[in-house]
């Protein structure tokens, strides 16, 4: 059985030597994340865990400067670091199972197992 919360923040960044987007601007990201696991008690995991788990993990981002925290902080490397910050902290018999980061409506980018 698979379970999905999301969250958002805004944050600013640059990518190094890009023409158009290597002018400091920001987005208003979504951050969608999937587990998986066996239902216990009727649950996966309860929804409150795992939003706290991934608002913990976005609220660094929030209202700050990405390039601070990834060298290249592209939609994609951006999705790379929550998906290995959120697998790192689930419960056991929790697996993840994707991760998608939209930069804005129209764009985004996911890793999945």
């Amino acid at each position: 059985m698979e379970i999905g919360v999301s969250e958002c923040f805004d944050a600013a960044h640059y990518l190094p030597n890009h023409e158009k987007c290597g002018k400091m601007h920001g987005h208003t990201y979504r951050v969608e994340v999937v587990v998986s696991g066996g239902l216990k008690n009727g649950m996966v995991m309860d929804f409150a865990e795992l939003k706290e788990i991934v608002g913990k993990i976005v609220k660094d981002y929030d209202h700050n400067v990405l390039n601070e925290f990834i060298e290249n902080p592209t939609c994609e490397n951006l999705c790379i670091a929550i998906f290995e910050r959120v697998k790192k902290v689930l419960p056991d018999g929790i697996n993840i199972v994707r991760v998608r980061v939209y930069e804005n409506p129209d764009k985004w980018a996911e890793i999945r197992i």
